[in-house]
């Protein structure tokens, strides 16, 4: 039900979530395995474990994820309402805390997006109040990336407020202090936007080779990003050398896939382009 433009995964390996200082054994196993559960979009398996955790945040946290996620039972009121428990509870760990005001944010932010169908229903909760929260709690951090883009899709939405957006993306990009391996999905949306609403492809290019270099998770739209590259360069930018790099690396790294024939035509052009010259 909650989909957006680009999805982010629930990554939940590794974070290093810990259970309350008096969770016994048990507890201490069933908390990852939850979380890994539910990254594994396993939502049976997952609210079960979560469930023999109630009184632990990681339990809570599935637990409420699952109700908005799950539509075999979602019950998105009671998911929200143990989110919002978590999020405003200072007390809560942090990664717990900001993952709880991220998922919590976001389907406020879709309910209000679709009145048609939910009408005020989420109007109790301040969507923007929550994700600039989440942003102070845990700045650089995937929260504060996952949490403005948000942000910056709603803001890009609006005419009046497009050019200001864009230069407050601009500024996060120069003002990341995180790991810069976060940012892929940021370059995507920049991308798409540039050419949305201004026909710029020239930023459009240099958003996509940025996040193209620094590698995208899915490996799907590597490759689909490498042929866009290649194309805005050849014939949106008239920039053949760097049309001709890229239309190369694709068909070196991608020979047997669905647009190798079309990358090879138009690397045939550039050559015979060349050598009029």
């Amino acid at each position: 039900m909650f989909k957006s433009l680009w999805i982010f995964a629930v990554t939940f390996a590794g974070v290093g979530l810990a259970a309350g200082a008096d969770s016994g054994p048990s507890e201490k196993d069933e908390a990852p395995a939850a979380l890994k559960a539910y990254a594994a979009m396993n939502y049976t398996q997952a609210d079960k474990l979560a469930k023999q955790i109630p009184d632990t945040p990681e339990g809570q946290l599935v637990s409420g994820l699952c109700d908005l996620y799950d539509r075999s039972h979602q019950n998105i009121a009671r998911g929200q309402q143990t989110l919002s428990k978590l999020f405003y509870n200072d007390k809560t760990p942090l990664d717990c805390r900001a993952e709880a005001g991220v998922a919590l944010g976001r389907t406020i932010q879709l309910m209000k997006e679709r009145r048609g169908l939910y009408g005020a229903a989420a109007d109790r909760y301040d969507h923007i109040k929550i994700f600039d929260t989440v942003r102070q709690l845990a700045p650089d951090s995937r929260y504060d990336r996952d949490a403005f883009f948000y942000l910056m899709r709603e803001r890009l939405e609006d005419p009046r407020r497009s050019d200001a957006a864009f230069k407050e993306l601009e500024d996060y990009f120069r003002n990341f202090k995180g790991d810069r391996n976060l940012l892929p999905p940021l370059h995507l949306l920049a991308e798409y936007e540039y050419i949305r609403l201004r026909r710029d492809y020239k930023s459009a290019a240099r958003h996509l080779m940025e996040g193209y270099e620094i590698g995208f998770a899915n490996p799907n739209e590597n490759r689909s990003g490498l042929f866009r590259l290649a194309f805005l360069y050849y014939k949106k930018l008239n920039d053949k050398p760097m049309a001709v790099k890229y239309f190369n690396e694709y068909l070196t790294r991608y020979p047997y896939s669905g647009l190798a024939v079309v990358a090879k035509r138009f690397q045939q052009e550039l050559e015979e382009d060349g050598a009029k010259k």
